[in-house]
This record gives structure tokens, C-alpha cells and sequence, in this order.
């Protein structure tokens, strides 16, 4: 065998994925779900045996490309792809002992190819919320330094520099080479291309295999000054990109309309996925790109797999600083979204079950029902159903029972001080002595069943009622000690009860735990959920139509809708 070079045993190669792939949903390399425009397709259909017996001719996509970035056919070079961009650029300026500069998480080729030219990789390390190391960029620049690697929007984090933040490091780095790679740029909606007449330093990668959907023809450019584009000529094959990348280009180029509705369908489902991702607790990062990050744990490599296995590819970050519990997921098509999202949820482990209680735990449609119609219709001195009181329940955007009968009277022209609305509220609901409806309350979720949840679960209950009110009840009925912590109305800052996610998030931290499932009767209910990054599921309440209520759960974001709030044990077990 024949050795190859020190710095080639040294390096590790990018790992490519193996297997079939075909059949499968292919969220991990960030590749185009819409696929490419038919306009390519029909490009391609005209190829015929001269087209591949001779040579490719580059001018007309050079200056097609040209025209398209605002520069001139002396700045743009073809490349196989952007990575034979990073290899050329590479070849070109780097070579023992000189310095890169390298913002980290990135793509990991660039410090492949780095390590290759025998190059000192200076790793600068984004910031805890993954913005842009700006000024250790700044300081980590040196006379020994020949390339900082911009890439922008960043892969994996999926954060961007701001335009101030590229200048400001194009002046400090005017000695060496500033690599800024837009891969991602037309989803971010903004390119830095322009700025390659004023800064002769600057050398612009871009891509055809995101937004155009050519991943497969392997086309790209840089764009940079023409001494520089020289330089890199010679480093480059005379002939690196084929015949069919050409015309498949050139066509890509010619219906900007198609990236344009790609982009939008990326922004659309990307807003998506966030939306059911959290549903189902699962905290999420925004990108400019077409991913999304998901943190699922420190099981990222587990659920990554199981994913793997039931035929959905993603791309498990848990090797990468910062993001070592996170999934990075491509933004798919919409079956490829809820398929992923349906799998996700079977596999994604519970740590809490979180209750509201009222409607949930506790029947009271003989007590606060009857405690906002009692009240009202003294305010009113006219018949208020309990239908009308379910729609207002429906309808959401009220913090409690009290909030919920102001609302009812406030609609039929009755102005009433909202004291006084508690305190005849009250005597109906407490009596004199906790003798009122209260005592009219029934215990939905059978002890035994609640103590098998509880062995396996913590256990917690987020509740719009006073402490004193939620406190009497569980010890009224004997399951007090079944919960680990109670989040009452007096916990949450005034103005943020549901649907804001104040209290969930609460119970959450006090419990320690980041993955729950929050189970509730009102649309206000599955919002705070959703919005805490907790599964929402919904619990039909006694009292109203059934199939209304669920259809109105459902509608909000519901996970599920159980009819009986003994079910839970038939889900989580």
C-alpha cells in the first residue's frame, strides 16, 4: 500500500450517508423537497448524444450568472458544487502554518479542507444563542491569518450576520481572504454579492443545490474579484462542471419564479413545523434557512435512529458545540412535516402530566357553571344559558370564571365593577362557609389510576383557581399528596393566565422536567401548551356538546381530544 500524505491520514473525511434512500423522507441534508423546476426537466429532455460527446462550454451560463448577481463574467467562476468552491479557494491561498479563522458549529468541510493545505484552524465559537461571534471573529483575526470563513446564514445554527457586522470584519481582515458562503441565502432574503467591487478581499460562494433544488448536478460559483477569480482558475479543472450541470443551470436561472414559490412554501411549512413540533413539546430554533432545530434531548442520537428505522432521515447535531441535543430537520413538504411530526410523537419520551382543573379534574358543571350563570343573570335580571356560557368558553381570551361572567354581562350593555361581579360570584360558588356549589363538585380521574400515573410521571396541576379554592378541593377529595406542585392563580404575574404559557412553563421548571403533556377543557388551555412547548390534549368537559368541544380542541392544536379524562392512562402507558 501506498501511504498517502500526513495531512490526509489526518483528516477525516465528510461522512456521506449510505444506504437506500429513495423510498425514504429525506430531512437531513437540507436537499430541496419541491425538487427543481420543469423547467430543467425540459431542458434536459433535449440532451442528445453530441451534447455529451464533446466538451461543456461554460459562456452562456457565465454570463447569465452574471447578469443575475450584478456583476461581470470576470467575476464568477464555476464550481462543482460550493464545497469544489471551498477546495479551490483552499488550494489557492493556504498552505503550512498560516491561519483560518472559523466561526464553530459551521459545515465541517471547511475544516477538512483547511486541515489538508496543513493550515492552523482558529475555531471561534458562536454564542450561546448562536448569534454570530462578531467580535471574537474581530480579535481571533491576525497578520498570520489568510481566510475567515463566513458562513452566512450559518449551517448548522441557521443564524446571520448583519450587513454592519460583514463590513465592519472586511475592513479588519483586508490582508486576507473573507469567505462568505450564501448557500442559504435566498431563504434569508438577502445576498452580500454586491459588495465584491468595494471589497476586493471578499470571495462569494453560492449554490444551486438548495433553493433551485440541483443538489444532484453538483453546481455552484464564486463570485469575487477578477484577479481573484484568476487565481483560483488555476487551481480549478478546465473542465470541473459538466454538460448537464450547465443546461440544467441555465434554465434554473431563467425561472426565478419557481425559487421564489419555493422559498414561500419553505417559509409556510417551516412556520408549520414549529407550530406542531412544540405541540408536542419539543422546543424549536428559527432559522433562515430551510431547516429548523429541535431539541429533543440528550437521547438526540436515539430518537434519530428511531427515526432512521421508520424511514424519516434526520441529521442528529449531538457531535457539534452548542447543539449536542438537537436534531437538525430539513423542511419537507407537508405529508413529509406531519408524518415526521406523527413519528416524532410516538417516540418522544413524557417526563410530566399536567392537569387544569376545572372541567379536567373536577366536574363543575354544577358549580362554577352555575356560579357564572346565577351571577350573571343577577347583573342582568334575564335567562343566561349554559350553552352561551360554553361558547364564551370556546372562544377563549379569558383567565378565569370570574373574567368569563364579566364578559357575558359586558355583552348585553351592562356595565359592572368587576369587585363586584367577584364577590357575588363567590358567595354563589364558597357560601358562607364552604357551604355554597362548591360542595356540588365531582372527582373526574379515578385515586388508583392517578397513582399509577404517578409512579411513572411527575405529576402537576396548572389551575386558574385561587390557592386557597384548589388547595380545599384536592384534600376535600384525598389526592393532594398525588401532586408534586400546584400552580394556582396567585402564581402567575397579573394579566398572564392562559392562554399565555406562564403558569405551564412554571409547573415545568418547578418539576424539573422539559418534555410534559398538559391536559385542559378550553382553547385557552391547548394555546398556553403549545406556547410552553407541551403536548396539548384536550378533555371534553361535562355539560356541553361533545362532538363540538373536540372539534373546537382539535382546531386549536390538540394533539387529542379525550372524551373521558380516565383515557390519559390508555395514551401515556
Amino acid at each position: 500500500m501506498i501511504e498517502a500524505r500526513g495531512p490526509v491520514r489526518q483528516t477525516v473525511p465528510y461522512s456521506r450517508p449510505d444506504g437506500a434512500r429513495t423510498e425514504k423522507v429525506r430531512l437531513d441534508l437540507n436537499e430541496s423537497s419541491w425538487g427543481c423546476s420543469p423547467k430543467v426537466i425540459e431542458a434536459l429532455r433535449q440532451l442528445n448524444s453530441r451534447d455529451v460527446s464533446v466538451y461543456p462550454q461554460y459562456g452562456g451560463l457565465v454570463r447569465l450568472l452574471a447578469d443575475r448577481l450584478g456583476v461581470g463574467c470576470e467575476n464568477v467562476l464555476l464550481t462543482s458544487g460550493a464545497d469544489d468552491g471551498i477546495r479551490c479557494i483552499a488550494d489557492a491561498y493556504l498552505e503550512r502554518g498560516c491561519e483560518v479563522v472559523l466561526p464553530v458549529p459551521t459545515f465541517t468541510v471547511y475544516a477538512q479542507y483547511c486541515g489538508l493545505r496543513e493550515a492552523d484552524v482558529k475555531e471561534v465559537r458562536f454564542e450561546e444563542d448562536l448569534s454570530y461571534p462578531v467580535e471574537g471573529i474581530l480579535r481571533a483575526i491576525s497578520p498570520a491569518t489568510r481566510i475567515v470563513v463566513l458562513v452566512n446564514p450559518n449551517n448548522p445554527t441557521g443564524t446571520s450576520l448583519q450587513s454592519g457586522q460583514l463590513r465592519a470584519i472586511l475592513r479588519a481582515a483586508r490582508d486576507c481572504v473573507v469567505l462568505l458562503d450564501e448557500a442559504y441565502c435566498h431563504f434569508a432574503g438577502q445576498t452580500h454579492v454586491g459588495l465584491v467591487e468595494r471589497f476586493p478581499n471578499l470571495m462569494v460562494l453560492r449554490t444551486f443545490s438548495k433553493a433551485y433544488g440541483l443538489a444532484g448536478l453538483r453546481m455552484g460559483c464564486v463570485v469575487s474579484a477578477a484577479q481573484n477569480i484568476e487565481n483560483l482558475t488555476r487551481v480549478n479543472p478546465p473542465f470541473a462542471v459538466n454538460s448537464l450541470g450547465v443546461m440544467a443551470a441555465c434554465a434554473a436561472l431563467e425561472d426565478e419564479e419557481w425559487v421564489e414559490r419555493v422559498v414561500r412554501e419553505v417559509r409556510v411549512e417551516k412556520g408549520f413545523l414549529h407550530q406542531q413540533l412544540r405541540g408536542l413539546g419539543v422546543e424549536t430554533l428559527d432559522t433562515e434557512t430551510n431547516f429548523i432545530l429541535a431539541r429533543v434531548g440528550p437521547s438526540v442520537e436515539y430518537i434519530r435512529e428511531e427515526l432512521a428505522e421508520r424511514g424519516i432521515l434526520t441529521k442528529s447535531l449531538n457531535r457539534y458545540p452548542l447543539l449536542g441535543e438537537y436534531l437538525r430537520i430539513t423542511v419537507g413538504r407537508r405529508e413529509e412535516n406531519l408524518r415526521l411530526v406523527e413519528e416524532l410523537g410516538q417516540i418522544l419520551p413524557v417526563q410530566a402530566l399536567l392537569f387544569d382543573m376545572d372541567g379536567v379534574l373536577v366536574d363543575v358543571s354544577n358549580s362554577y357553571r352555575l356560579a357564572i350563570k346565577r351571577t350573571a343573570e343577577q347583573f342582568l335580571g334575564e335567562e343566561v344559558s349554559l350553552s352561551e356560557i360554553q361558547d364564551y368558553k370556546d372562544m377563549g381570551g379569558v383567565n378565569n370564571d370570574w373574567d368569563l361572567t364579566a364578559r357575558i354581562v359586558g355583552s348585553r350593555g351592562r356595565e359592572v365593577a368587576r369587585k363586584e361581579i367577584v364577590r357575588v360570584f363567590q358567595r354563589y360558588y364558597l357560601g358562607d362557609k364552604l357551604d355554597g356549589l362548591i360542595q356540588d363538585e365531582r372527582w373526574l380521574l379515578r385515586p388508583d389510576l392517578l397513582r399509577r400515573l404517578g409512579s411513572r410521571y411527575a405529576l402537576g396541576i396548572v389551575t386558574g383557581r385561587p390557592r386557597r379554592e384548589a388547595e380545599y378541593t384536592l384534600e376535600r377529595f384525598d389526592v393532594a399528596d398525588l401532586f408534586q406542585v400546584v400552580v394556582a392563580m396567585e402564581d402567575t404575574p397579573q394579566g398572564r393566565g392562559k392562554p399565555d404559557p406562564c403558569g405551564v412553563e412554571l409547573a415545568m421548571d418547578k418539576l424539573g422536567v422539559r418534555r410534559a403533556m398538559y391536559l385542559g377543557d378550553t382553547v385557552d388551555d391547548v394555546q398556553a401548551a403549545i406556547a410552553a412547548s407541551a403536548i396539548p390534549v384536550g378533555v371534553v368537559s361535562e355539560g356541553g356538546d361533545a362532538r363540538t368541544q373536540s372539534d373546537v380542541l382539535r382546531a386549536e392544536g390538540a394533539r387529542i381530544v379525550l372524551n373521558d379524562v380516565n383515557d390519559i392512562v390508555g395514551v401515556v402507558t
